[in-house]
């Protein structure tokens, strides 16, 4: 029972930090408390967790919807296969890789802010010390969406295309 469960204080050292548990009320409920961290962070992060953004897949489809065109010709634009696409669409837990959430944001004709906060929801960014983010990014900021002309300057500078139709023999043809 509660009351037979006879709470020591018990210190674990370890190098996440020190670890007590204590009785936090009379029913023998316990409580953890780790370098510092309290019911108040506790009740704030529980907070945080009720008000999450969007997800990668509800902002995707719901840019697709603003847009004007249909899925199939977004994923088309984006140099996407139809089961890529189709597993984006019905697995919510489906971590895109960031050369497709790139060719997505293209075909959408994402501004470079807006495909930087479509990154973001992939958990993703584009680096000033990466090669094809620097070439994406010359094409987002003129306002130049077009999947091949990005691909093909990619191509030229022997970086991995976007989309997952996209071949590097695809230029030579």
């Amino acid at each position: 029972s509660d009351e037979s469960i006879e709470v020591c204080f018990e210190k674990c050292e370890c190098n996440k930090g020190e670890i007590k548990k204590e009785a936090s009320d009379q029913s023998g409920e316990l409580q953890e408390k780790v370098a510092g961290f309290t019911e108040n962070d506790a009740e704030n992060l529980e907070s945080l967790m009720q008000n999450l953004g969007e997800t990668f897949q509800e902002t995707l489809f719901r840019k697709i919807r603003e847009s004007g065109f249909t899925e199939t010709e977004i994923y088309k634009k984006a140099n996407l296969d139809r089961k890529l696409f189709s597993k984006i669409r019905s697995n919510p837990a489906y971590h895109p890789g960031k050369n497709i959430v790139l060719a997505l944001a293209a075909a959408l004709r994402m501004n470079l802010e807006e495909t930087q906060e479509f990154l973001a929801k992939a958990e993703y960014a584009l680096s000033p010390a990466n090669r094809s983010d620097l070439i994406v990014r010359y094409f987002l900021e003129r306002e130049i969406y077009d999947i091949d002309t990005i691909n093909y300057a990619l191509y030229l500078f022997d970086e991995p295309l976007l989309g997952n139709c996209a071949g590097k023999g695809h230029f030579l043809k």
